[in-house]
């Protein structure tokens, strides 16, 4: 188990608000600590469930990130804390993109739902039902996608107008060394697209 790590007073002041208020909302510049306060928060969040399991149902804690970089970075770094043995536990569920982190990979929404699948014989039908919807909803949505970029591609200012903050971030945040462009960033975007709709027409 990882050494809890020295707070400051205002640090420390912040995590005790997190803890004990109802809504509290925690700033500070690159490297003051934020991560690290939440870590702690969620740490002491999940003791507490755990010491009060005897009495009721452990209460569940939804966390919520911008983008799915800063999400793995945040559960890898709970996982880091947390004993062993309660690290390997079901007890987490990661929802979002494709997870690049081999340590959170078992821990996947997807992942999980292939293990109960395997384990299930109804659930693997279910599952084999619900794949072949998906396959067709994702030709039907790769065809009105094609056909709409033969119109007219989107623009950074469709983006701007279409998208939230957080869903724009999220597409410029996968570049290497930082931040793509948002020219950049949707062209990267439409080029799978793009190959789709050529391939359509090919095979047509």
């Amino acid at each position: 188990r990882a050494a809890a790590p020295a707070l400051d007073a205002e640090q420390l002041d912040a995590l005790r608000a997190c803890l004990t208020r109802e809504v509290s909302l925690v700033r500070g510049g690159p490297g003051t600590g934020k991560s690290m306060l939440v870590r702690l928060a969620l740490r002491a969040l999940l003791a507490n469930g755990g010491r009060q399991r005897k009495r009721a149902e452990p209460r569940p804690v939804l966390v919520v990130c911008a983008t799915d970089v800063a999400l793995d970075a945040l559960l890898e770094g709970l996982l880091g804390a947390l004993p062993s043995e309660a690290a390997s536990t079901p007890s987490l569920v990661r929802v979002g993109g494709p997870c690049r982190k081999e340590s959170l990979r078992p821990h996947s929404l997807r992942q999980r739902v292939l293990s109960e699948r395997e384990r299930d014989e109804g659930h693997a039908r279910a599952w084999k039902a619900l794949s072949k919807q998906q396959r067709e909803l994702r030709e039907r949505a790769d065809g009105l996608v094609a056909r709409l970029l033969r119109e007219a591609e989107p623009t950074a200012d469709d983006l701007d107008e279409a998208c939230s903050t957080a869903q724009i971030m999220s597409l410029c945040s996968d570049a290497p060394g930082g931040w793509h462009d948002i020219e950049e960033a949707l062209s990267l975007w439409l080029e799978p697209v793009r190959k789709a709709r050529a391939e359509r027409e090919a095979a047509a």
